[in-house]
């Protein structure tokens, strides 16, 4: 991959796995707002995490190739992840370690010689999301970021390729969890692999103030951005402006799965990278999308995430006007992105309906899960 910006679209979250037809769209979507990366990483591919070591079968690998062609016609760079960290054995990079009938090693490059085969344009080596227990598992003799730069570089060595990377301390606030981590890794780790980092948190409310890996690492660094991310917080959803990233270069969106959403949040960020980030703008794209104005009455409840480790404490203000819309939401707007939004604003007016106090015991027994409802109850009769 060349030197010019990386942005695009992550398919890198929990709870939901595109369909092919979806991953076209976003490709279409990609090259219409002059984004040039799909970073292929879904969560709940097991064969992409928790079941690494299959190898993909014959149909997927067909539909992968036809995915790749369709990239290669709109310009579009595909990173191919694979994500070893929960039980690869680290044991076997040792060069004393006994010799064994096939390391773990050669199962990862043999995946990712495949899926560079099929049509990949990069591979990433992605450690994130898993225990901290890599003391326990493998004594002490050297560090998790030692042994995680070890094996970012063979695999690069071995692909003959700079390979993307994304560590287990992934941003600032993780840092706590192993001090050395990123100090160990950058004494090792290849300059030319290009990392993937969320910043100061791991939703960062701006992609300014990380700290500690900027003075740490030479490597280049690529934002993996959860702004618009919800697999943490499932029954809410962020469409606002998108805010804070102003002049970065290397920039990829991590979003929600939803296809319909994640196509007005590429619009809403594409807005961003042509320095048209204000509100004016943004209500533009939402219209684009068929967004109703009814929709804007009650925009403050899905502008942005709650950022920080203590976040302040909202107040809510609501009216009967607010309901109305909430109504014309519910039960008027029809279309994809209605469909997909349906149960943020139904969940929406329900909380709403318990905050005023307008949600009889029978309904609250209903429409929640029974320890919520049962807290809900106590709260009455207390």
């Amino acid at each position: 991959m060349d030197k010019k910006s990386i942005r695009g679209y992550i398919e890198g979250y929990y709870g939901r796995l595109l369909s092919w037809e979806h991953r076209e769209l976003i490709v279409k979507s990609l090259y219409k707002n002059n984004m040039n990366t799909y970073f292929y990483a879904p969560k709940e591919d097991i064969k992409h995490r928790l079941c690494w070591k299959q190898n993909y079968s014959k149909s997927w690998r067909l539909n992968f190739r036809k995915f790749t062609d369709i990239s290669k016609k709109y310009k579009i760079n595909i990173i191919a992840g694979i994500a070893p960290g929960l039980d690869f054995n680290f044991k076997q990079l040792n060069e004393k370690s006994k010799k064994i009938k096939k390391s773990d090693f050669e199962f990862l490059l043999g995946k990712a010689k495949k899926l560079l085969n099929d049509g990949a344009t990069s591979i990433a080596l992605l450690l994130d999301d898993i225990p901290p227990d890599f003391k326990n598992k493998f004594g002490v003799d050297v560090s998790e970021g030692t042994y995680h730069a070890i094996l970012a570089n063979k695999l690069s060595k071995e692909l003959g390729q700079n390979i993307f990377f994304v560590p287990r301390i992934y941003a600032d606030e993780l840092i706590q969890d192993e001090p050395l981590y990123l100090k160990d890794l950058s004494k090792r780790l290849d300059p030319k692999i290009i990392m993937f980092y969320c910043g100061k948190n791991v939703v960062s409310k701006n992609l300014s103030n990380y700290k500690l890996i900027k003075k740490t690492l030479q490597n280049r660094i690529v934002f993996w951005d959860n702004y618009y991310s919800n697999d943490y917080c499932p029954r809410r959803i962020f469409i606002g402006p998108y805010f804070g990233r102003q002049n970065i270069n290397d920039i990829m969106i991590n979003p929600t799965g939803l296809v319909e959403t994640d196509l007005l949040i590429l619009d809403i960020c594409a807005n961003n990278f042509r320095g048209k980030n204000n509100i004016k703008e943004w209500l533009n794209v939402l219209n684009m999308h068929g967004v109703p104005k009814q929709f804007i009455k009650i925009k403050k409840f899905f502008l942005r995430p709650d950022f920080g480790y203590n976040p302040p404490n909202p107040k809510v203000k609501i009216n009967d006007k607010d309901f109305k819309s909430l109504d014309f939401l519910l039960w008027k707007w029809k279309g994809k992105l209605s469909r997909e939004w349906y149960p943020f604003i139904f969940g929406l007016k329900q909380d709403l309906q318990i905050n005023q106090k307008l949600l009889t015991s029978e309904r609250k027994i209903k429409t929640q899960t029974t320890p919520l409802s049962e807290f809900l109850l106590k709260g009455e009769l207390e």
